[in-house]
């Protein structure tokens, strides 16, 4: 009896042993154990950080900004959509003035014919209106400076020469009467509208009239004021309207005047006009040149 229970306890140690060295197989392919030191190293530099990459489009871009490119508006993904029709305030990046033509009026040379900057010279006939002296052939020329965007000087004079009523008009030699006038003023001007410019002009004159054979003989120094419009319906036509009031007692005392300049080349210009005073009427061709 005791033979046949170690014979049995004999067998039994070996299949346990037999069936722990070799598992049964189950119909799954056994996992070969991973490799000596896996799972041991440090990870790679920068892993698992947080990525750099914004979330478009609920950020954007960080914006470089320099003297020559506008900053973008902040933006608000809170914020409402624009109405339609509406114009962003912040001027497209990459786009400005330069080159735009500045406008219509201002001060200048070249097509604008309303400036400040000039020379002019004109001949004039002279009609007085005494009884005793008849026209006189007077040529003249002025000089504008301009000072600043206001304001500016104005030089001019004129001289010329005539008969009495019953002669005729000759050389400067022989004339029964000589007229000769200088001025000197300084002028205020703003502009009203694109295309209308008023002046406004204050100083001396003195006037002369020598006659012979004729008791008509004066010299006359005066100050004088002198409002005006000057306006430009083409580009081409200039008029000139204004009105002097002066302190002369033995010349014009008053003159309403009206001028008409025609561009002929960017910076050349032809005149025509006339001065109605309370002793003298007159009619004038100019040459004017402006820079």
């Amino acid at each position: 009896m005791k033979r046949i229970f170690f014979c049995a306890l004999s067998v039994s140690m070996a299949l346990y042993q037999s069936a722990v060295a070799q598992p049964a197989y189950s119909g799954v392919m056994a996992i070969p154990p991973p490799p000596p030191g896996y799972g041991t190293g440090a990870p790679p530099a920068g892993y698992g950080t947080t990525s750099s990459v914004p979330a478009y489009p609920n950020a954007l871009p960080p914006s470089s900004v320099s003297p020559n490119v506008t900053s973008p508006p902040a933006y608000d993904q809170y914020a409402a959509a624009p109405q339609p029709g509406q114009v962003s305030s912040v001027a497209p990046q990459g786009v400005s003035n330069y080159g735009s033509q500045p406008a219509y009026g201002t001060n200048g040379g070249g097509s604008n014919m309303i400036n400040f900057r000039y020379a002019e010279v004109y001949y004039r006939y002279l009609a007085p209106k005494h009884s005793d002296l008849a026209g006189a052939s007077t040529i003249g020329g002025a000089l504008s400076l301009e000072l600043s965007s206001l304001f500016y000087l104005k030089f001019g004079a004129s001289w010329g020469s005539g008969t009495d009523s019953g002669g005729s008009v000759g050389s400067a030699a022989h004339a029964k009467y000589q007229f000769a006038s200088v001025q000197a003023g300084a002028g205020f001007h703003t502009q009203l509208t694109s295309r209308v410019t008023f002046v406004a002009e204050a100083g001396m004159v003195y006037a002369s009239l020598k006659a012979k054979d004729s008791a008509v003989s004066f010299s006359d120094g005066s100050v004088y004021i002198r409002p005006g419009l000057r306006y430009t319906p083409r580009d081409w036509l200039e008029l000139q309207a204004g009105v002097t009031v002066s302190s002369a007692d033995k010349y014009d005392s008053k003159i309403l005047d009206f001028t008409s300049y025609f561009r002929v080349m960017p910076q050349f210009d032809l005149g025509v006009g006339g001065d109605f005073g309370n002793t003298t009427r007159a009619f004038r061709a100019t040459m004017r040149l402006r820079w």
